[in-house]
């Protein structure tokens, strides 16, 4: 049967008929990557060409236009007759149009008011820049339908969560990043189905975790690292099914409550000393590799219940045959994602919900079905280069089109954009709406502003406080006491000044609550700079080269080898450590 755009079947049809496995020059970084067979049959599959950057610069540039970090400004709502500042994760400075939350969604405006006239002489990727910065957009791309939460950035279904990005089904989390049903935690990140957790990296399963690592199943314990089901254990690691555990050695329950006793952990100056014990004590255990469960013909990090996936991190639910995946959840039949939720056969997207399928080189989709070129449309249909539009069909640049008149004018615009070397790839990163370094990719690939402004690249500009600090009570780092009991609801009154970086913060009646329950000291950073400081334990889209400590087998390995970290292959780990 014919397809849909014929002349675009054909030109693609001449580059695909004859491709072969073979190695390019990536164009951003110039180094080499590898067209593999199964690569060629999913290009084959989804009506693609092959990429011409290297994976890392594909996900680079996806990453590159997602907002990862709950960074908030306060900017003008551009909608009709407002005025006001709302809370937003665009600056003042930034040329982007928002429309407060509320407005965003409603029905008092639709996106098929601002539309474009596409120009075949001119560049598909400059006139969408244009169109885009035309079209309002969310202030924040919070979830409307969690409540309280006016302070989050993505997200769905939660409650009562401040200063957070993406808390899934999640209540009373503050500070964190991706929580996923989570319940009475602060300064988490990556942290699934736990409760009453601190501090802490990559928890699942856990209850009253503090400054931990890469732990399940944990209750009532401090500094661990790769432990599971384990209760009452301090500054431990490796460990499975063990209890009364001090520094990785066994005690009777005596013994040990009588060490935890000793120890003032509502002392921020205790706490350094023991943080630093534990950075040191990560240096000595052993750190598997690969941190898989139950995959199959799979290769990447953090897998769960996988299926013939290939260079993924973080992807679970039952996924499979998948290439270059980065946080995805059920995901099927897809290539080259960041961040995504059930969806299928999609291809260069970021930022997908549920009830998606067939996406090309789109993001920030909830709902839809053949759309390409797309970003923040929901419950949309066979939509091409549109933005913010909802439950429409057979629309480009937003204007709505007959069936058939629509699929000539994709053709006709999909062969011209294949023609320039446009099509197949992702919206450029100087296109992006935000700073580099507000982004996950700033966070996962750094670069100084001297390197993002010589790419070309938006580069942070910094906004001027409105906040007048002179007629407020400040506190700085020296000046918070050291101990939490030695502080009173009086401290919710003063403005603290944050020890890094020197901006103003406050302590929440919520988070005060919290430190005196759980005994644990106030903070001297902004919780912006905490949450950095956990970035640091995320795993990256990346995965090394390196040989197991133990045996000398080469190996593939999530760790890079610069870390100096002791590093054992699966067999070697299982026998020390399982």
């Amino acid at each position: 049967m014919p397809g849909k755009t014929p002349k675009f079947d054909e030109a693609l049809g001449e580059i695909l008929n004859n491709l072969q496995p073979h190695k390019r020059k990536c164009q951003e970084c110039d180094g080499e990557f590898e067209i593999m067979t199964e690569d060629i049959e999913f290009y084959e599959k989804l009506q693609v060409p092959p990429p011409t950057l290297c994976p890392q610069c594909r996900m680079q540039r996806r990453m590159s236009h997602r907002v990862v970090l709950p960074i908030f400004y306060k900017k003008t709502c551009s909608a009709p007759s407002h005025s006001e500042k709302v809370i937003s994760f665009y600056s003042e400075k930034n040329p982007v149009k928002i429309y407060d939350d509320k407005y965003f969604i409603s029905n008092e405006w639709t996106a098929s008011d601002f539309t474009w006239d596409y120009d075949a002489k001119k560049s598909f990727f400059k006139q969408f820049n244009k169109f885009k910065l035309s079209v309002p957009h969310q202030a924040s791309s919070r979830d409307l339908a969690s409540v309280g939460c006016e302070y989050t950035v993505s997200g769905n279904n939660s409650k009562n969560c401040y200063y957070s990005f993406a808390p899934m089904d999640s209540e009373n989390v503050d500070y964190s990043v991706i929580a996923m049903n989570t319940k009475d935690s602060m300064d988490v990140a990556d942290v699934d189905n736990s409760q009453v957790c601190y501090d802490s990296v990559y928890l699942n399963h856990c209850y009253n975790i503090k400054y931990s690592l890469e732990s399940s199943d944990c209750v009532d314990s401090a500094f661990l690292y790769d432990c599971k089901n384990c209760t009452d254990c301090f500054m431990s690691a490796n460990l499975r099914h063990q209890k009364y555990y001090f520094k990785n050695q066994k005690l009777s329950k005596e013994e040990y409550q009588q060490k935890i006793q000793e120890i003032n952990f509502g002392s921020r100056r205790i706490m350094k000393q023991l943080k630093k014990e534990f950075q040191e004590l990560l240096q000595k255990v052993i750190h598997k590799n690969l941190n898989n469960e139950k995959i199959n013909n799979s290769r990447g990090n953090l897998l769960r219940e996988c299926n013939n996936c290939y260079e993924a991190v973080r992807v679970f639910g039952g996924s499979e045959n998948i290439r270059y995946v980065y946080n995805a959840n059920q995901i099927k039949d897809s290539m080259d994602i960041y961040g995504g939720l059930v969806p299928s056969r999609c291809y260069e997207s970021s930022g997908m919900g549920e009830n998606v399928s067939d996406l090309k080189f789109s993001m920030m989709t909830r709902g839809g079905f053949q759309l390409e070129y797309c970003v923040d449309c929901n419950n949309c249909e066979y939509c091409f280069a549109c933005v913010g539009l909802k439950n429409k069909k057979f629309c480009i640049f937003n204007k709505q089109y007959r069936e058939e008149e629509y699929w000539q004018k994709v053709d006709k615009i999909k062969t011209e954009m294949l023609k320039k070397g446009e099509y197949g790839e992702f919206f450029p990163t100087k296109n992006s709406l935000h700073p580099y370094q507000d982004t996950i990719a700033g966070v996962d690939y750094p670069l100084s502003e001297k390197e993002v402004e010589a790419r070309g690249w938006q580069k942070y500009v910094e906004v001027d406080s409105e906040l007048d600090l002179s007629g407020m009570n400040t506190i700085s780092g020296n000046e918070i006491p050291d101990n939490i009991k030695e502080v009173d609801n009086s401290i919710l009154q003063k403005v603290f000044i944050c020890e890094k970086t020197e901006k103003p913060f406050k302590i929440i009646k919520s988070e005060f609550d919290f430190y005196k329950q759980q005994n644990i000291p106030l903070p001297t950073k902004h919780p912006l700079e905490r949450i950095k400081e956990r970035t640091k334990y995320k795993y990256t889209f990346r995965l090394f080269e390196d040989v197991c400590v133990k045996c000398g087998k080469e190996i593939v390995s999530a760790h890079d080898p610069k870390k100096g970290f002791v590093v054992y292959c699966e067999e070697c780990y299982q026998q020390e450590v399982v």
